[in-house]
């Protein structure tokens, strides 16, 4: 219960009788705590109308006509964010009824929503909840130094001992100067955008889903900071990321000194690795996965916006999306895992579980494993990042409407024009193994495998909306990863018909 809290904080939930009637006044409750929250007014607005439009929709599509029907509004608080759901225990999404139609339902939710991040969640027979999750306004952190420190000064390399340093987990209080070695790395290209915000960045500190790790020079200035982001506070996988060293002190080995503090914290944890997202662009960061023991496990075609994330700030001019290389690093044995993938993957996910040296039993055929029935509706979560145009979704259940369901999403989010779109599907059902050639006849391919991500191992699949990628600009440094990247690209141009 007490990670729960660390977490996120419930405000209010509010249980609404499913009549038109009653809406008004909860819309109005919405936005007076949304601005207590610290949403702005034209924010807590626009909150209240998508508030108020998913209201109407499960009025109008959750129940019968003559059933009394009831839904709940909650207002929660996580680390940088307000967050307001609308959940139900009506009938299950009846996505066929909105097919033939441009502006309804869930469609035009997604449309119009002005928020970060948007979550559908299948609750099973709990329901299903509709998250708007809208980031906190914080100063950035130009307002925390002068004019001058923003001018780029040309300086030579400092070498430094390693008795010159400190490593150690960082302090909310550290937060602004953080964010400062940050920008004076990458100005605003990096693409952790929070990072930027120290206030946000002490929220996450505190919930501990966040362990920043830095170093410091005899001055005590940070010169660097790498990081690990837990999906929640018990997690047994973390990923790791923010890897970042002030450009006067690059070539001290600051990245694997730092990245081997954070490994020997989650191994005292007990966790079963961490994995990371490398950029393509150049080989420095795979570089230094592969020397401290990590593996690729996937690639992830034009993953990284190039332009930035906070528009506001600062613009620049739109060039094509940058690739990423997935890697895991094992820490220790986790639980050893029955595994369903699919036929024609078959060899490539053997070798990747090979690579990383992941015990697991790979099962080719269902019939020999677990037998389970196919539900009469499917679970699926999916989560649209607007900021990165990125949407990720997630199989939890099959059922009979799966193939349905996910063609139905997917036109969704491509008419919302979401460039890259995943599909992540549990190697722990033997349904994936079945369903995953349906899926790729959508147009959806292979990006690789991410051990142990929601509990267990799935199977990314991506799909490209209309992204141009150039292929010339993807460094791969290992021979795995060359393997690993012509198996990629070659489902990539049979899916997209590139000779």
């Amino acid at each position: 219960m007490e990670e729960k809290k660390q977490e996120e904080r419930l405000i209010a939930r509010i249980n609404v009788t499913a009549k038109v009637e009653y809406l008004p006044p909860v819309i109005d409750f919405v936005g007076d705590v949304s601005r207590k929250l610290g949403l702005g007014a034209k924010d807590s607005k626009k909150m209240e109308l998508v508030i108020e439009e998913a209201g109407l929709n499960v009025i109008t599509h959750a129940f019968e006509p003559d059933e009394e029907g009831d839904f709940d509004v909650i207002i929660f608080r996580k680390p940088g964010q307000v967050v307001v759901a609308v959940e139900d225990r009506g009938m299950p999404f009846d996505f066929k009824k909105f097919e033939k139609k441009e502006d309804s339902g869930l469609g035009a939710l997604l449309m119009r929503a002005f928020a970060d991040e948007i979550h559908f969640v299948n609750l099973g027979h709990a329901g299903k909840r509709l998250e708007f999750v809208k980031n906190l306004t914080y100063k950035n952190i130009e307002d925390y130094f002068p004019e001058e420190e923003k001018t780029e000064v040309e300086t030579k390399p400092v070498k430094l001992k390693d008795e010159d340093i400190e490593i150690r987990f960082m302090d909310p209080e550290d937060a602004v100067q953080m964010a400062r070695c940050i920008y004076h790395s990458y100005g605003y290209s990096y693409g952790w955008d929070f990072v930027y915000f120290p206030e946000r960045v002490k929220e996450f500190l505190q919930s501990r889903l966040l362990r920043s790790c830095i170093t410091l020079n005899p001055e005590k200035e940070i010169i660097g900071h790498f990081a690990m982001v837990l999906d929640k506070i018990n997690s047994r996988v973390g990923e790791t990321g923010m890897a970042v060293v002030d450009p006067k002190y690059r070539g001290n080995g600051l990245f694997k000194k730092m990245k081997r503090f954070v490994i020997s914290y989650a191994a005292k944890k007990e966790m079963y690795g961490i994995y990371s997202e490398a950029v393509a662009v150049h080989p420095f960061s795979q570089k230094g996965n592969i020397s401290i023991g990590a593996h690729e496990t996937g690639i992830l075609f034009g993953h990284t916006p190039s332009t930035i994330f906070f528009k506001k700030i600062q613009k620049q001019k739109k060039s094509k999306r940058q690739s990423a290389i997935l890697y895991y690093l094992k820490i220790n044995d986790g639980e050893k895992l029955d595994i369903y993938p699919p036929f024609h993957h078959f060899h490539m996910i053997s070798k990747i579980y090979e690579e990383n040296e992941l015990k697991r039993d790979i099962i080719k055929s269902g019939k020999k494993g677990k037998q389970i029935k196919l539900s009469g509706s499917s679970q699926v979560n999916v989560n649209v990042k607007s900021e990165t145009l990125r949407a990720y979704m997630q199989i939890v259940e099959y059922g009979e409407d799966i193939e349905e369901l996910i063609s139905y999403r997917l036109r969704e989010l491509c008419m919302r024009r979401i460039d890259c779109i995943y599909l992540d599907l549990p190697l722990s059902n033997p349904f994936s193994q079945k369903f995953c050639a349906s899926f790729e006849m959508l147009g959806f391919f292979f990006a690789g495998i991410i051990p142990e991500l929601y509990d267990c191992d799935v199977l990314r699949l991506q799909y490209l909306n209309n992204v141009e990628i150039d292929f010339n600009q993807i460094t791969v440094v290992s021979e795995f990863g060359h393997e690993l990247f012509d198996y990629i690209l070659k489902a990539y141009k049979k899916e997209y018909e590139i000779s």
